[in-house]
């Protein structure tokens, strides 16, 4: 009887082991089903955001196109902040991963850093957004975003600090350096649609020539020095001091107007700034603006014509002064990381190209294009006097904005009185690279 009761039981178990197994034999697929979903649904939303910007994009549209229906895509999000905030974590993580396994990878500290810079910029790698408008999120989900990118910049400053001690990287800010090439690397996932680059081969080209730099830098000769004394504010544009001229009054407070936005953009993004906050930047009404400007889009579009003209200026000076082909393209760099240290502050390209009307933005197009164009010329050109090495000076040309362009991301604004030591930093990186002479 006891023998039949224990059979019994040990049959029951039996049973419900086997469905037990066959549950989670069906259930696994579910769950990876789940999680491949949610990686289409983030890798759709980073690309649309990093093309449209955040406020072009809702989660329906994310959802459409991938297959997911209105209902459904709350499964996985629960507004378009929370979309912003899974983007911008699984940004962090995929950076944080990247760096783990180039830790293991590299023989040292510098091969570290270059392990890092060819996985980034690996055409395997999944899309990321790029994590430039922290500002959108609610003070808790940016705190929690902020913390993760600050453990990866200490994570790559960590390799040159190591590499500098163990003589395989050569003295410099560190924190700069690191900056610099995150920089880099951000600007270059979203270079494509601002210059129409369509080469499938872009991202490893870019790569190899950012390693490439990073082991030998610019210069032909290895004591090779830049110096620009030129102040970038001697630059900005001159009105007449006679105020009481209505068009010159007026010149100037568009420019200035125009300034401040830029400024405010470059830190916080697009979505990041309202006209509120431009005018309370500068003690005025919103009214005021609207005396300019019919809408924040004509704001944005003017503060990026502006941004042109200076950078085509800045290259103008620098062609003038310049004795070679090495301290013209650097002086034009050094110039460029001035104006977004201590002003003018001219527009950087950001998240969101996509988003501007077609005409304007071919035309924007096609003046960047032209001035990446003009600093390859100057690369080559001093290739060919001997200043510069022989290297791929077409896509370092093109990588170099991301190096300025990222600075109002991370420059606290009491440091404007580092400007010339910053620009310094930066020319010294383009021109030496990274590793111990």
């Amino acid at each position: 009887m006891a023998v039949t009761r224990n059979h019994r039981v040990r049959r029951a178990s039996a049973v419900k082991a086997r469905r037990s197994m066959r549950s989670a034999a069906t259930a696994a697929p579910t769950v990876e089903r789940r999680l491949a979903t949610r990686d289409a649904l983030l890798d759709e939303a980073a690309a649309q955001f990093n093309a449209r910007g955040i406020s072009s994009v809702s989660v329906n549209d994310v959802a459409r196109r991938v297959g997911l229906t209105r209902a459904a895509v709350y499964y996985y999000v629960a507004d378009r902040e929370d979309l912003v905030f899974q983007c911008y974590m699984r940004a962090c993580q995929l950076l944080a991963g990247d760096l783990a396994r180039a830790r293991e990878e590299g023989a040292d500290d510098l091969a570290r850093v270059e392990a890092f810079v060819r996985r980034v910029l690996s055409p395997e790698r999944p899309t990321a957004a790029v994590v430039s408008e922290i500002p959108y999120l609610s003070a808790p989900l940016r705190a929690l975003v902020e913390e993760e990118n600050r453990r990866n910049v200490e994570a790559l400053r960590g390799f040159i600090v190591s590499g500098t001690r163990a003589n395989a990287i050569r003295d410099c800010d560190a924190f700069v350096v690191a900056q610099a090439i995150l920089g880099i690397l951000n600007w270059v996932v979203l270079s494509p649609g601002w210059v129409e680059e369509r080469d499938p081969r872009f991202m490893s080209r870019i790569a190899n020539a950012l390693v490439d730099l990073l082991e030998s830098g610019l210069a032909a000769a290895p004591d090779a020095e830049v110096h620009c004394t030129i102040d970038v504010k001697s630059l900005a544009a001159q009105y007449p001091a006679n105020m009481f001229d209505r068009e010159s009054a007026a010149a100037l407070k568009a420019d200035q107007l125009l300034e401040t936005a830029s400024r405010l953009f470059n830190q916080r993004g697009l979505d990041g700034v309202s006209l509120d906050d431009i005018a309370a930047a500068l003690g005025a009404t919103k009214g005021a603006f609207y005396h300019y400007f019919s809408d924040k889009r004509e704001l944005i579009l003017r503060c990026y014509e502006r941004s042109a003209a200076l950078d085509e200026k800045f290259a103008d000076v620098a062609e003038s002064v310049g004795r070679n082909g090495l301290e013209r393209g650097m002086i034009g760099l050094h110039l460029n990381v001035q104006a977004q240290i201590g002003g003018p502050s001219p527009l950087v390209p950001l998240i969101g190209f996509e988003s501007l009307a077609p005409g304007p933005r071919k035309a924007l197009q096609q003046r960047l294009t032209q001035l990446a164009q003009r600093f390859t010329r100057i690369g080559e050109e001093g290739i060919a006097d001997g200043s510069n090495r022989r290297c791929d000076v077409e896509a370092l040309a093109l990588a170099g904005a991301g190096m300025f362009g990222w600075i109002p991301k991370w420059l606290p604004a009491e440091a404007v009185d580092r400007k010339w030591e910053i620009a310094d930093q930066m020319v010294a990186l383009y021109t030496h690279g990274l590793r111990r002479k």
